[in-house]
């Protein structure tokens, strides 16, 4: 698969969709952690009294992480198949690559901004980014 260019442009087009999976992954991920405390709460138990790890409950709490696990990969996939990184899940932060000036760099945005306006070189990271556009003097 060839490395996709972003344009602003073609970033801030696909905003509205990345808004949408990223919400989605968001909630599922809300739902798998509380798959998983419920997982951990029938561990603990089962470690204080012998009681096996199989019975129904910790079955179903399993299953249900497992599925809503595949579901949350399905969402990262599609974010990775559209061109873009996703940089952190805790943020939902995306990147976007492109170039700028002969060189690749990374167009950075996360959801609650209106729109595609930083961006930072490949080995920067968030804490490296600047605006696209220099403030305007007052």
């Amino acid at each position: 698969m060839t490395k996709r260019y972003f344009t602003v442009e073609e970033a801030n087009a696909l905003l509205p969709e990345l808004r949408l999976i990223l919400h989605e992954l968001q909630v599922r991920r809300g739902e798998l952690e509380e798959r998983q405390q419920g997982l951990e709460a029938i561990r603990q138990q089962a470690s204080g009294n012998g009681y096996r790890l199989g019975g129904d409950a910790f079955l179903r709490l399993k299953h249900e992480a497992e599925f809503i696990l595949e579901e949350c990969n399905a969402a990262i996939k599609k974010i990775e198949e559209l061109g873009c990184l996703l940089k952190d899940l805790q943020l939902c932060l995306i990147d976007f690559p492109a170039m700028r000036d002969g060189r690749e760099v990374l167009l950075c945005w996360k959801p609650d901004e209106a729109e595609v306006a930083h961006w930072h070189g490949l080995t920067e990271g968030f804490g490296g980014r600047k605006p696209l556009h220099p403030p305007r003097a007052a």
